[in-house]
Formats: C-alpha cells, sequence, structure tokens
C-alpha cells in the first residue's frame, strides 16, 4: 500500500487534509472567512446538496481550512446517510474547530452547537488491513432530532502546520465537475499579498488571477465545473487526470527536493553501532559485485521489514530512522527506502531516496511543485554508470530482476542542493517475467481431445504473489488457483494435477498442470488444420482518434514485461505427412511492443516458440497510422499445420482402435473429477460428451445419469435425450425431453420434443405442444420447419407445403427457410416438380452448405437422378464428414447401384448414428438388401 505522500488531496464533498490537539474545539466562524449567504438555503426546489464552500486561508506557514456544507433530508435514505456525521483528523499537525452545527426547518434555525451538542472523539485504525497506522482522530457524532425535510448545516475548520514542511505549505482541492449538482459551491484559497506563492489548475477550470482582497490574494472558483469532454481510455493518465486546484509555496522541484533532504538524511545515519552496519558487512562478504550486493540488500530490506505506515509523531513526510526500522522490523515506504539507503551507502555503493507517483507518474511534470504529487518513495543506485531503481516495499527482488524499471515515469532525488525531476528511463527486462512451456500429446487423432502438461514459471513479484500458495498448498487453494487459469492459460482445459513450488532463492514461482482439453486442430472449408502462433488478437488494437479533440492525444502503452511461451505438440499417426502451411517464423511490432515466433516440425513433434515484450511508453499521433498497420500485419499472419487429405477420423477407427486411443484421455477425466470440489460438474459433463463423441453410447448414457443424479439440468437432460435418440431409445429420448422441457420451458427443447413425438405417433399431442409456444421472430424459421414436420407426419403434407410457403413468403431469400421447404418435399416425396430450384436456391445461400447440399440430394434421389444425388452428397461429406444422413444416404444408392463400396458409407453411418436406418424407414428408403 502506497499512501505516504498526497494525503492532503480534498475529498469531493468534504474537504479534510489533515489535522492537531486531540479534542475537538469549539468556535464561530474566523473572521476570515467569506461566509456564504444561505437565504434560500431551505428551497423545496432544486438538488439536495444546498451549499458545499471550501476555503483556505495560508498564513504565518499555516494551512487553515474551512468547509461549510448544507444538504437538504429529502428521504429516509438521505436521512440515514446524513445523520451521522465523522470528521477525521491527525492531532500532531493540527485542530478540529466546530462552528457551526444547525438544522433549518422552514423558517426555524436549530443552533445544535448552542443546545450544548458536543462530537466524541475516538482513535479508529481504519487502515490496519493496509498496514495502516494513520494516527488519525475521528470525531462523531449522530445528529439528535435530524428530520426528513430538514437542512442540515455543518461548518468546521481544520488547521495544518505540517512538522516536515518546515516554512512551506501546500493546498490541493480537487475541483469537481457536472454532472455532480449542488445550488452553490466554490473552492477560495487566500494568502498574505507579501507572500510568494505558486498556484495552477488544469485549463478546464479556467481559474482566474489572483484578486487582492483586504491585503490578501484570493483566488476563487465556481462549482461544478463543465463537464469534463470524453477521453479516449487509451489517453495517457497526465491527460485523464482531474481538475485540481494546488497552491504552494515550492517554486520549483529542486526547491522541494531541498526541503525534503534533511529530513531524509538525518533519518539515514547509523549509529556507531548499528546492527545495520553488520548486515553491510555479512553481504559483501558474500560477494564482491556491488550489483549482487544491491541485489542482496534490496531482498534483506523486502524480506526482513515488513510494511506498516506508522503516522504517529510527524506523520506522512518525516520518515522513521534506519536504526529504529531495523529494530521494529516494520516500516512504510519512506522508513524501507532510508534504511535500504543507509545499507547501500555502507557498502561504497551511491543511493539516495526518490520520490514517485506510483499512479500516473507520467502527469508529474505538468503539476505544480508539491509534496501531494508523489504517493510512494523507492532508491535510486547507481553502479558501474547504471541507474537502478529499488522498491524496498516490493518483493522479490533479485539479481536477475534488479535491472527492472517500475512503471513511475519521473522521479524526484531528495538531495541538499536540490534536484529537477530525473526521467526514469525504460530498458527491456533481462529476461522473461513468464514463462510457459507446454507438452501438447495429440497422439489419439485430430478428433480427440489432448492430454496436456503445462508448466508456468513466474519470477519477480508476480513470482512471489504464488509463495503462500506455495506454503498452503491444500486441496482447496490449489482448486481455487485452478479456477484462476481456467480463465487465462489453461482456458478451456478439464484439469487433473496441480502443484506450486517457489524457489526463494531465486524469487520464481512454478506451476505445473496436467489436464485434458479439446482438440487444436479444426475442418474448415473442407480442410483440417491447426492455427500455429495464433496472432489474430492484435487486430484488436485500433485506437480510436476520430474525434477532432482527439486527433493529439497519444495512444499508451502497457509495460515493461517479457514473456516467452514453448509448446511441443506430439502429433497423430507418427507425424507422417503434416506440413507447415505459411512461412514458420514472424517477427514484427507496434509502439513499444514486440513480437517474435517460430514453430517447426520434427518428425512426430511440432516446435512453437513465441516471445513477447511490451515496453511503457506511448504511441505519438503521428505513428499511430503505422502502428495500426503493423498490428494488422501481426493479426493477418497465418501459419497452419496440416495433415493428409484424408485425414483418419475417429468414425474410420475400428471399436477396438477408439477405446485404446481413449483410454488415457478417460484416464485425465477421471483424475480431473477428483481433483475438483465435489460439487463441480464440469469433468463429469466434459467426460460424458466425450463418450457420445466416440459412439461410446451406453458409457456416454451412464456418464449422463450420474451427472443428472448429481445436479439435474435441462442441459444434461437434453444431451442425454440426443444420446438415446441417436441409439433407437425413443421413449426415454421423449422422457428426458419432457424433464428438460419441465426446467427450462425453452421454444427450441418444445420443438425437438414435439418433433420427437410425432415421430413415435403421437401427432396430437404435438401440434398441442407446439400450438401454446410463444414463438418470436427468432424461433419462426425452425417452429415452421417443426410444425410442417408434424403435419406431414400426420399424413397432411400439404399443411406442412402451405406452412413452409407461408414462412417463404415472410423471407423468401433466407437459406434456411429454402432448405426446409427442399428437405420437406424430399422428405415426404411431395411437390418434386420444381423442388430442385428452391433447393439449389438453399446452396447457394447457405453459409455453411452441408445440409442444403444433403436435402438436395434426397430431392435428386426421389427424381432417380441417383448420379447427381451422389454428387451432392459428395459435396456435403466434403464439408461435413461426419454427417450421418448423408454418409447413410449415398451407400444405399452405391450398394443400390452395385458399388460394394456403400457398404463402409453405411458401416460409418451406423457407427456415427446406430438409428440412422430408422429414420429413413420411416420415409420409405431402406438399405437394398
Amino acid at each position: 500500500m502506497r499512501i505516504e505522500f498526497g494525503a492532503f488531496l480534498a475529498g469531493t464533498f468534504l474537504a479534510t487534509p489533515v489535522f492537531a490537539a486531540d479534542q475537538v474545539l469549539y468556535s464561530d466562524i474566523p473572521a476570515w472567512v467569506d461566509q456564504a449567504d444561505l437565504a434560500a438555503v431551505d428551497a423545496s426546489g432544486g438538488p439536495p446538496e444546498r451549499l458545499v464552500d471550501w476555503q483556505y486561508r495560508i498564513e504565518d506557514s499555516v494551512v487553515y481550512a474551512y468547509v461549510d456544507r448544507a444538504v437538504r433530508i429529502d428521504n429516509p435514505q438521505a436521512l440515514m446517510a446524513e445523520n451521522q456525521l465523522s470528521l477525521v483528523w491527525s492531532p500532531d499537525k493540527g485542530d478540529l474547530t466546530i462552528n457551526r452545527l444547525e438544522i433549518r426547518r422552514g423558517s426555524q434555525v436549530i443552533d445544535l452547537l448552542a443546545q450544548g451538542v458536543a462530537f466524541e472523539v475516538i482513535r479508529r485504525e481504519q487502515g490496519l488491513e493496509q498496514r495502516l497506522i494513520d494516527g488519525e482522530l475521528t470525531a462523531t457524532l449522530s445528529v439528535p432530532g435530524l428530520r426528513e425535510g430538514d437542512v442540515l448545516r455543518t461548518a468546521f475548520t481544520i488547521s495544518t502546520d505540517d512538522q516536515a514542511l518546515g516554512d512551506e505549505v501546500q493546498v490541493v482541492q480537487f475541483l469537481p465537475s457536472a454532472p455532480w449538482q449542488v445550488a452553490r459551491s466554490r473552492a477560495i484559497v487566500t494568502w498574505p499579498e507579501g507572500e510568494e506563492m505558486f498556484w495552477r489548475a488544469e485549463d478546464v477550470a479556467r481559474v482566474p488571477a489572483p484578486q487582492v482582497v483586504d491585503g490578501f490574494n484570493r483566488i476563487e472558483v465556481s462549482l461544478p465545473l463543465r463537464a469534463t469532454p470524453p477521453l479516449p481510455e487509451d489517453a495517457p493518465l497526465r491527460y485523464q487526470r482531474p481538475s485540481v486546484l494546488r497552491v504552494g509555496s515550492f517554486a520549483d522541484w529542486p526547491e522541494l527536493s531541498r526541503a525534503m533532504a534533511p529530513h531524509f538524511e538525518s533519518a539515514a545515519q547509523l549509529s556507531a553501532t548499528s546492527p545495520i552496519r553488520q548486515q553491510a558487512r555479512t553481504i559483501m562478504a558474500s560477494s564482491r559485485d556491488p550489483l549482487t550486493r544491491a541485489a542482496l540488500a534490496t531482498q534483506l530490506v523486502q524480506d526482513e521489514v515488513s510494511y506498516l505506515l506508522n503516522g504517529l509523531d510527524g506523520g506522512n513526510y518525516l520518515p522513521q530512522p534506519a536504526d529504529e526500522t531495523w529494530e521494529n522490523r516494520y516500516g512504510d515506504c519512506k522508513a524501507k527506502s532510508v534504511l535500504l539507503m543507509a545499507l547501500l551507502r555502507e557498502m561504497g555503493i551511491t543511493a539516495e531516496v526518490v520520490l514517485v507517483s506510483s499512479q500516473g507518474g507520467d502527469m508529474v511534470p505538468e503539476l505544480l511543485p508539491l509534496p501531494a504529487s508523489f504517493d510512494h518513495m523507492i532508491v535510486h543506485a547507481t553502479i558501474d554508470g547504471t541507474d537502478y531503481w529499488l522498491d524496498g516495499t516490493s518483493s522479490a527482488t533479485r539479481l536477475s530482476t534488479i535491472g527492472l524499471v517500475p512503471a513511475f515515469y519521473n522521479a524526484l532525488p531528495v538531495r541538499s542542493e536540490g534536484a529537477d525531476l530525473m526521467p526514469m528511463v525504460q530498458r527491456d527486462p533481462a529476461q522473461p517475467n513468464l514463462r510457459i512451456t507446454s507438452q501438447v500429446d495429440h497422439s489419439a487423432g485430430i478428433d480427440f481431445p489432448s492430454i496436456t502438461r503445462m508448466e508456468i514459471i513466474v519470477s519477480g513479484a508476480g513470482g512471489a504473489a504464488f509463495r503462500s500458495v506455495a506454503d498452503n498448498s491444500t486441496p482447496d487453494v490449489l482448486r481455487e488457483l485452478a479456477t484462476n487459469l481456467l480463465s487465462g492459460v489453461a482456458e478451456g482445459m478439464q484439469i487433473s494435477d496441480l502443484t506450486v513450488d517457489y524457489d526463494t532463492t531465486n524469487a520464481v514461482a512454478t506451476l505445473r498442470l496436467e489436464g485434458v482439453r479439446a482438440s487444436d486442430f479444426e475442418f474448415t472449408d473442407g480442410r483440417v488444420r491447426m492455427n500455429v502462433n495464433d496472432l489474430s488478437s492484435y487486430g484488436q488494437f485500433n485506437p480510436d482518434r476520430a474525434r477532432l479533440a482527439w486527433r493529439n492525444i497519444p495512444v499508451v502503452m502497457g509495460g515493461p514485461s517479457r514473456s516467452m511461451q514453448t509448446a511441443v505438440v506430439t502429433l497423430p499417426d507418427g507425424g507422417v505427412g503434416y506440413t507447415l502451411d505459411g512461412d514458420p517464423q514472424v517477427s514484427g511490432g507496434f509502439g513499444g511492443m514486440s513480437v517474435n515466433a517460430y514453430a517447426r516440425l520434427a518428425g512426430q513433434r511440432l516446435e512453437i516458440n513465441s516471445e513477447v515484450i511490451n515496453r511503457l511508453g506511448e504511441i505519438a499521433p503521428s505513428d499511430l497510422a503505422e502502428a495500426k498497420l503493423a498490428a494488422r500485419r501481426l493479426a493477418n499472419y497465418k501459419l497452419s499445420l496440416l495433415p493428409l487429405a484424408n485425414v483418419q477420423w475417429r468414425w474410420d477407427l475400428t471399436p477396438e482402435q477408439r477405446t485404446r486411443r481413449a483410454a488415457p484421455i478417460r484416464a485425465a477425466y477421471q483424475q480431473a473429477m477428483e481433483f475438483v470440489a465435489i460439487d463441480d460438474t464440469g469433468p463429469l459433463q466434459a467426460l460424458a460428451l466425450f463418450n457420445a463423441s466416440i459412439f461410446d453410447f451406453p458409457a456416454a448414457i451412464a456418464s449422463f445419469d450420474e451427472l443428472i443424479e448429481r445436479e439435474p439440468s435441462a442441459w444434461a437432460y437434453q444431451q442425454r435425450a440426443n444420446v438415446h435418440q441417436v441409439v433407437g431409445n425413443e421413449l426415454e429420448a421423449i422422457a428426458d425431453l419432457n424433464a428438460a422441457y419441465d426446467l427450462e420451458p425453452h421454444n427450441v427443447l418444445a420443438m425437438d420434443l414435439a418433433r420427437l413425438m410425432a415421430y413415435e405417433g403421437d401427432v396430437a399431442g404435438a401440434e398441442e405442444l407446439l400450438a401454446v409456444l410463444p414463438v418470436g421472430e427468432g424461433d419462426a424459421v425452425g417452429y415452421a420447419d417443426v410444425m410442417a414436420t408434424v403435419a406431414g407426419l400426420g399424413g397432411d403434407t400439404k399443411a406442412g407445403l402451405d406452412i413452409i410457403a407461408e414462412r417463404l413468403a415472410a423471407a423468401p431469400q433466407n437459406a434456411d427457410v429454402l432448405n426446409s421447404d427442399c428437405w420437406f418435399r424430399g422428405l415426404f416425396n411431395v411437390a418434386l416438380e420444381d423442388a430442385l430450384e428452391r433447393c439449389t436456391q438453399a446452396v447457394e445461400r447457405a453459409q455453411f452448405a452441408a445440409s442444403a447440399l444433403d436435402s438436395r440430394a434426397l430431392v435428386h434421389y426421389r427424381l432417380g437422378d441417383m448420379a447427381a444425388a451422389v454428387r451432392d452428397l459428395d459435396g456435403a461429406l466434403a464439408l461435413a464428414p461426419g454427417q450421418a444422413e448423408s454418409l447413410f444416404l449415398r451407400g444405399t444408392i452405391r450398394l443400390s447401384g452395385g458399388d460394394r463400396a456403400g457398404q463402409r458409407d453405411i458401416d460409418t453411418a451406423l457407427r456415427i448414428e446406430p438409428n440412422v436406418p430408422e429414420f429413413y424407414a420411416k420415409h420409405g428408403i431402406a438399405v437394398p438388401s
């Protein structure tokens, strides 16, 4: 947690810079305050926020912050929210004085302070979970007698005399913008006419120059500001920073550096007997290399001193002495940085503490020189002429990672002679912070899942996050980690084993996981292929700079990071006949990102390697067009692994071959079922689907039986119904579809159920079910198709044709409706005279024509044109090799013509869908005897 600097930032509604004395004071409104006139504060109209008035007076090196707020209580929720007042201050820096506490009820003003109402003071360390002891006190009050319709007005003053700043001062006030609604709001800062102050605000605030009023310079801003124009999300943070009024006495960054230096130099002084000196001697004895020594010193501070912000006795800007930090073994970023600086200096290494902004460091050069411009402190060391940026509050710094430059952009060295801002120049990480190595076993076949083993090595601070997991590798912890991995590097995997180790010497975490995942091969455009080094995601890089106001805004790039991935794929069939299609090597990038990848075939192995480096930085508007082109070039890179054209599918295997190849995959699914929590049915679902995919239908039904017993769902019932229907268990399929529809009454389930009921002779029941469905446009085509089929099965094919014709009239170019028309005519052997015209339209308009070609083949078959039917079936199977209906019909036609090769088609169709002959027999089509 980095919170030391910038704690003076005021809130949106109540500016509460830190405060002193441990008792609340009560006094009249200070004479210097320009009191707001609230004659209309109790008006019923307008926003509930009637007044928010921020006023600051700088005088004699003290900042007085006055806040006056009036809010109307419009409803019970507002009453609950506003009834409890809480004001927070730091008692070592100033006073909290209550100036006004009153309720306005119509024309009546109830002065609660005059009635003796007082705040209660409590110490409440709200940041303990974030390792914060801020020393703040809280004044609390439940407002007595507050009612709905009242206006509550509260005014208080906080004085701040910061020990660390001496005579220097700072004011930081957030300037809210529309759509925040308030009847009246303003921010005012005043200081003596003869004192030099510097001020700055964002251009959108349009803050006028100071005016002299009664001997004081005065800045006044009316609020809210106009709405902030929208900005692209990928704009640098300096473009997105909120509007803030900053006022301070620092003329420049060197003056701020000089003002802070004495505190840190003093805190770094070690006593003659300091144990830190002995720590330095121990490190020096272990290595003669200054860089190794610096890494060991940083590791010592990170590991041996816990983080704790102690804001007592001086607070945010005063560092804890190095000797005290070591003795206590805790400290905040200032304390840790001072300790590390002292340790490095003791070893003769040039080192200094520097102020940084951990969030939005790119905006610091545009800000007013103030301590509040920073929120963190680290150490800058120079070794052999190279700058190193060492963060004692980080973790896992080692020699291999010490050169990493944090993403803070700029640093302010704290020096007695003063210093200007120093850019933190980036350099490529010396080693990958992430390495992923995968072993993918695809030897079972291109359409079988792969058994995958992954090793993920994470170094540096990212790896340190896994140390607690390695120390506490309980099943529940590992399962939670596995869940997180499934949304990233292990997406789509059923994890069967996971181990985590952490090497403290090298600060490296190693995650090893095993599991099973879907095939990486795809069947597209009639060809099996595996995408290798898929870079298509870079096509998403398309920063929007179309708006005129955005034309000159750079695009921010992430980083720094470096990752490497290696995958070794064991190919089916010994790798015989596999080739790479495309350039096996690619190199490119845009902005600060670079990609290098290559692949090669070696026997049965495909080796894939890639490295990505992301550098912190920006893309200038003038370079954006070329960056987009470079991104598209990467996205368009294609490298595919191609097997032989006559690839062996799982349905081409004998049952014994499929069983043998499936055995290790089934075992992996079983291990995954044992790995996951008892209520996680994901691996069981995957196993059930896998069993169905390899045509082991009894095993699939058994898996779905177990799944439904453990976790009944419409999906599980529907999937089991599909398997039952494939093997000819129609009654069981109907029962399962009924159960699914009872759980989730979706139209698709009802239509599947109605179709199956009609095929089993219950046409009336099917029509009754379909009649009550709430059919929308999205279901209209499917609904017409099933309605027509039910009518046809009931013997009224004319009604079926009319139903489809009506839908076709509404969508005459819809490929699905055209295909439905073609299929119905062929299936029921009706209206064939002009069927081919419709069928051809369906083929021509279909995005994926396998189904339409199969339908047209059936019409050709009915018309007796067997050669045309086979041509269409060949075309359909070229697009969908496992389409059982097409295989069966082609086999039937071949056998009818005396071609005994047709039996192979029939046998394959029966492996895929044993019930397909029964389906065609109901329409008068049978295998010739």
